[in-house]
């Protein structure tokens, strides 16, 4: 009687053992809460299971506690749709479809599942501003979009086309100058006008804009900086008549800007 007991109490510490490691058997597969720590031992299993997180591990010495984590594994469902289950200590949170092009999905929580291939299907999308697929050997670039040699990329308000650069406005009344165009083309007049410089500033620094005025008529254009603003012979303005072109580039220097002049 007093043996049975003993071995009944030796039975009873190794199942509490078992709990306390949290290691079962399960087709060759140890599970575990946690990460393992255990020895797998001469005949023991060399790979198991954290079925609360899904972590895979696998050992690395039969003889010692030395487990090396292989992450989460990936699951895989029947059929080409969303997964329908939500995951559990026995099932991933990543999991891979049985599509044509099989498609994996991240649970976020709650029983929402994100497509982490649905978006581009494994490929990119492109129009005529973008050449190449975004390949090793066809990297995404900027597509030639027509432009010659030489020309740059100008925009339109809706897209990129190519331009000589130079933007241009044409004008036949008083108006300002913008930085938004550096050629004023002045058609033919029907009274003397004023055109009004921008201000020479650090964002003007360098900056030269041309008036050309080729209208066969009689009237001029006076070019009058902003502001307290002169030209670098101390005029206050410049007046063209027809045929004549004038160009003015600002200078900004010590906090104050001037406009250098060519006829």
């Amino acid at each position: 009687m007093r043996h049975g007991l003993i071995f009944a109490l030796l039975c009873l510490s190794c199942v509490v053992t078992a709990q306390v490691n949290n290691i079962y058997r399960s087709g060759g597969i140890s599970q575990t809460v946690g990460a393992p720590t255990f020895r797998p031992g001469a005949s023991g299993n060399i790979v198991a299971i954290d079925t609360v997180t899904g972590i895979w591990y696998i050992s690395r010495d039969r003889n010692s506690v030395n487990w090396q984590s292989m992450g989460q594994r990936i699951e895989q469902v029947a059929g080409c749709a969303t997964p329908s289950y939500i995951p559990d200590k026995m099932n991933s949170d990543l999991v891979i479809n049985n599509c044509a092009i099989p498609q994996m999905y991240y649970h976020t929580g709650s029983g929402t599942w994100a497509c982490l291939t649905c978006a581009s299907s494994g490929s990119v999308t492109t129009d005529a501003t973008l050449a190449g697929d975004g390949t090793g050997g066809t990297p995404l670039k900027i597509a030639q979009q027509g432009a010659l040699t030489s020309q740059g990329l100008e925009w339109t308000g809706s897209t990129w086309a190519p331009s000589w650069g130079n933007p241009y406005t044409f004008v036949t009344a008083n108006s300002s100058v913008t930085a938004d165009y550096n050629m004023v083309l002045i058609g033919t007049l029907t009274a003397d006008i004023t055109l009004g410089l921008p201000t020479c500033n650090a964002a003007n620094d360098k900056k030269v804009f041309e008036f050309k005025k080729n209208g066969n008529d009689v009237f001029g254009a006076t070019i009058d900086p902003s502001g307290g603003e002169l030209f670098y012979d101390g005029a206050a303005t410049k007046e063209i008549f027809s045929p004549l072109n004038l160009n003015c580039a600002c200078r900004f220097s010590g906090g104050a800007g001037v406009w250098f002049f060519t006829y």
